[in-house]
């Protein structure tokens, strides 16, 4: 459904255990944030759980924002221009999404006041040197938590050594590489369509069927196939598998060659 200002104005808003007002918009499979600017930005804590929000951004100038709960959505992108809008947010829940770069973290520098990230669940969290640059980007390196576990001094360190040069203290190669956004051989329109119906797309008795949202193992596994895909054919076949509510298990590879042998295996059987 469409945030619309009428919508919002009306949304139900609440003191909660934190004694914070928060806006209430969860679970209303919402696409796009918008109009949030009718609620006048009286709430501390804005709750945007599970929607279908593929962008954190468009949110107005908010200086009493706080908290952001935006897990369980199709993040993949964060605005550069959101950080000026929201320069006292602490907290920002991003878990079970998909961002999957690491230079998608690099608005995130300018929330000085940032001191609690969530990125679990995103396939981020397994690209090499995540938690170092994690740490070392966010909020300028002044993060206290980062996927709800304390960051120790020492992790400081080392990822100051890791991304800084020892002589200028500035970025080094390193940090500018990881900095680059990536991109895939996949349209952006095939992405979408993906990301969509992955999800519906599921394991009724863990290997396929349909009816619930995918666990965070399976939407890694999805976003990884999608990412290694060459061909619109290969980005074809995996809409198709998440269309009848299945999930590769290892890769683009096994997820391409599986029609092919289901398709084998059925012109033997008439064969014979």
């Amino acid at each position: 459904m469409r945030l619309t200002p009428e919508f919002v104005s009306k949304a139900p808003s609440h003191l909660n255990p934190l004694k914070e007002r928060e806006l209430e918009l969860r679970g209303l499979q919402i696409p796009v944030i918008e109009n949030l600017a009718s609620h006048q930005g009286t709430y501390d804590t804005l709750n945007l759980t599970d929607n279908s929000i593929t962008v954190l951004g468009n949110i107005p100038l908010s200086p009493r924002l706080q908290a952001i709960h935006a897990a369980q959505n199709q993040i993949t992108s964060i605005s550069p221009s959101l950080p000026p809008n929201i320069p006292n947010l602490v907290t920002l829940v991003l878990t079970n999404n998909v961002i999957t770069s690491l230079a998608t973290l690099v608005p995130l520098e300018t929330l000085t006041s940032l001191r609690h990230l969530s990125l679990r669940g995103n396939p981020v969290t397994e690209q090499q040197h995540y938690k170092e640059f994690a740490v070392w980007k966010v909020a300028k390196g002044n993060l206290h938590t980062l996927d709800f576990e304390r960051i120790r001094d020492s992790t400081r360190e080392s990822a100051r050594k890791l991304l800084t040069d020892p002589l200028t203290s500035l970025p080094n190669s390193l940090a500018h590489q990881l900095s680059i956004p990536t991109t895939s051989n996949v349209p952006g329109a095939a992405l979408s369509s993906i990301q969509k119906a992955g999800k519906d797309a599921t394991a009724a008795g863990g290997k396929g069927g349909k009816g619930r949202l995918m666990t965070p193992d399976e939407k890694r596994r999805v976003v990884e196939a999608l990412t290694r895909a060459q061909t619109a054919e290969e980005v074809r076949k995996l809409e198709r598998m998440l269309a009848d509510g299945l999930v590769p298990e290892g890769g683009v590879d096994e997820a391409v060659a599986a029609p092919a042998e289901a398709a084998a295996d059925e012109v033997v059987a008439n064969g014979s």
